[in-house]
């Protein structure tokens, strides 16, 4: 499971979730995670995709 973080100051709509900035979404599916490394969000550095930590 992969950890998505809002690192803007702006919302970020993600389809049907928006993370508030700030906010942290654990849990989040890989596969969907991967399809994200590509938006422009993550490429400019305002979505953290990261692994989540060891149970």
């Amino acid at each position: 499971m992969t950890t998505l973080t809002n690192a803007s100051s702006h919302p970020i709509p993600l389809g049907e979730l928006v993370l508030k900035p700030g906010e942290v979404l654990e849990g989040f599916d890989d596969a969907e995670a991967e399809q994200l490394k590509q938006s422009l969000f993550a490429k400019a550095g305002w979505l953290k995709i990261e692994p989540d930590a060891a149970p």
